[in-house]
């Protein structure tokens, strides 16, 4: 494979700001795990396995994408014919393989990690795999853009349960692991909706959008609730690592920002106002996990 070409590839289909949000959720999983132990050790033991495990859920997320490339290769080739993978510049082949070698290093650092790791990573392999052939049930699936968002979605939990069974003692299933598992998945699906929103002369033929499927108003009217309840559950955990206010005022700081944004693009739909506030979501994905992690190398120091 061309490096000049792969390089591109990722820019454009899994870019590096991706792969650095995905290591800062290995650290929020890890940080919140190590902090919740009876004698909780600072951060400082971060050392070669965590850095692997980084590299590890990085890789499964690639595999994701590249299931996602299968599985939209025909649409894509219609809709998006000047993107990398559709002008031949890299091939499906090509973006297989490291896939397959990434589940190669996923399964090793898994297995370093012990058994409930291995098992866990098991399960959210399993469900990928039944996520990448669309349950059974592709046509009848993407008629319902909100179902097909959520199904995909629960692989975030299951992910966040792969990381947490690495680090966390024993008992595992605390309620640190089910609101961070609910916060991946509220977030995942507010960024979801945020980045299929357009304004109705963008709307394009054969490619799916949520302000198609809910009305333009509705999908926004979603992804605020959506993360009106993100916050809820963030709260509540930043209540149990006893955080300080500094994060509770930045969540609201930014559900206020991304309200003004969809304020000003309900009044004039137009595409910039929407990219700003499909911004502001991914923010507050991000500043959701670096307050975690930073309240809790506060409380360790």
């Amino acid at each position: 494979m061309n490096s000049r070409a792969f390089w591109a590839y990722l820019q454009e289909r899994f870019p590096p700001v991706n792969m650095a949000l995905f290591a800062i959720l290995f650290l929020t999983v890890y940080a919140v795990a190590r902090a919740t132990q009876p004698a909780a050790a600072a951060l400082a033991g971060f050392g070669p396995r965590e850095a692997l495990g980084i590299v590890a859920v990085i890789s499964f997320f690639f595999r994701l994408r590249v299931f996602d490339e299968i599985k939209d290769y025909a649409a894509d080739a219609v809709n998006f014919p000047e993107r990398v993978l559709q002008s031949g510049r890299v091939t499906l082949g090509q973006l297989q393989r490291l896939a397959w070698a990434g589940l190669l290093l996923e399964a090793a650092w898994s297995g370093w990690m012990g058994g409930a790791t291995l098992l866990a990573w098991g399960l959210a392999v399993g469900y990928s795999l039944v996520m990448r052939y669309e349950f059974f049930a592709p046509a009848w699936l993407r008629a319902r853009l909100v179902l097909y968002a959520l199904t995909h979605l629960l692989i975030m939990p299951l992910l966040i349960g792969w990381v947490w069974a690495a680090y966390a003692a024993a008992p595992r299933f605390t309620p640190p692991l089910l609101l961070l598992g609910l916060l991946s998945l509220l977030g995942g699906l507010a960024f979801e909706i945020a980045r299929k929103i357009k304004p109705a002369p963008d709307e394009r033929p054969g490619v799916d959008s949520y302000s198609r499927t809910l009305g333009y108003g509705g999908a926004m009217a979603a992804v605020l609730l959506v993360l009106l309840a993100g916050s809820a559950v963030q709260g509540y955990l930043l209540q149990l690592l006893q955080a300080r206010a500094w994060p509770f005022g930045l969540m609201g700081g930014l559900f206020v920002a991304t309200a003004a944004a969809y304020g000003l693009s309900w009044r004039r739909p137009a595409a910039r106002p929407l990219k700003v506030a499909e911004l502001l979501v991914s923010l507050f994905m991000l500043t959701s996990y670096v307050a975690i992690i930073v309240e809790i190398a506060r409380r360790l120091s």
